[in-house]
């Protein structure tokens, strides 16, 4: 009976760690994380720690378990931006749920400060910028880190800036270039980080770790040579629309465009293509590196 439980558990692991679908959903929020932590000086980064560190044992243990890692590990940045999505499940946090996108009309051609201003991503920053800023109860404080965390990762991910009818692309079904993703808005989450699909990699062990590790390296050199003053000045509508335009670009396969409006494209399902894949991996890489440098820029003055 020992035996055969040890055998179904590292058939568990086995399939759990090397699969290239494990964890990715989450690894885009920790490397925007891990890439703003990196750029803070010393004392910012202590701030940040000493936030976490000071959480209650149960957000603890939450935040490592998601990211699946030992319940009893310090708390990362990187991992602890992956919290507002960790805790969708807990119906305390339920009001937060909208938070983490703008519906938009579908002849919209530009995102103002008045396109929305309660329950949507561009006020839930606002919003936690001055939460962090402002209070004085340290879980408070914490909690609005790890959302602010998240929201700069969700606010440059295009689909996040999109349309109820079809979910944020949700409702879009493609068949993938890479991995398993069924549907754009995941493809966006997930997929389009891989670098090449499965069967160009069948003799090859997927190694997650390596290949966060990997990532990682490849965009933190990319930031050192990114225009950041430039991407900083700018707010937080500027930051919206820049998805918006992205996700109405013809090639993104998203809508189709006409004289009045972006139409929904949801019951045409779309073949993600080679080329598609390698152009918006870059724009995805783009749109991490822009959200880690405005978020470094909220926490070097707020903390």
């Amino acid at each position: 009976m020992i035996l055969r439980l040890l055998f179904i558990l590292s058939v568990f692991f086995t399939t759990l760690f090397s699969s290239p679908v494990f964890a990715l959903g989450k690894l885009s929020h920790q490397i925007v994380c891990q890439l703003t932590y990196d750029l803070l000086p010393l004392a910012k980064q202590q701030k940040i720690d000493s936030l976490l560190n000071q959480l209650p044992e149960k957000q603890k243990k939450l935040i490592n378990s998601y990211n699946r890692v030992d319940e009893s590990s310090a708390i990362t940045f990187a991992n602890s931006c992956t919290w507002a999505d960790a805790i969708k499940k807990n119906e305390a946090f339920d009001s937060f749920k909208p938070w983490h996108y703008i519906n938009i009309e579908r002849n919209s051609l530009s995102i103002t400060k008045d396109t929305c201003k309660k329950d949507c991503i561009t006020q839930a920053i606002n919003y936690h910028k001055t939460a962090l800023s402002n209070s004085n109860n340290t879980q408070e404080k914490a909690e609005a880190l790890m959302f602010l965390g998240h929201w700069l990762g969700d606010i440059h991910q295009p689909l996040h800036v999109s349309f109820s009818s079809d979910y944020g692309g949700n409702r879009n079904k493609i068949s993938p270039f890479v991995g398993r993703c069924n549907n754009l808005h995941w493809y966006w989450d997930e997929c389009l980080l891989y670098t090449k699909p499965k069967s160009e990699n069948k003799t090859e062990k997927f190694d997650y770790l390596a290949f966060k590790k990997s990532i990682t390296r490849e965009l933190s050199s990319k930031l050192a040579l990114s225009p950041k003053e430039k991407w900083i000045k700018s707010n937080v509508t500027d930051w919206a629309n820049e998805s918006l335009t992205i996700i109405r670009e013809e090639k993104f396969n998203y809508c189709q465009l006409n004289e009045t409006s972006c139409e929904s494209k949801q019951n045409e399902k779309i073949t993600i293509t080679k080329e598609y894949h390698q152009h918006y991996q870059v724009i995805l890489h783009k749109r991490m590196l822009q959200a880690a440098v405005r978020l470094f820029s909220i926490l070097e003055k707020t903390l």
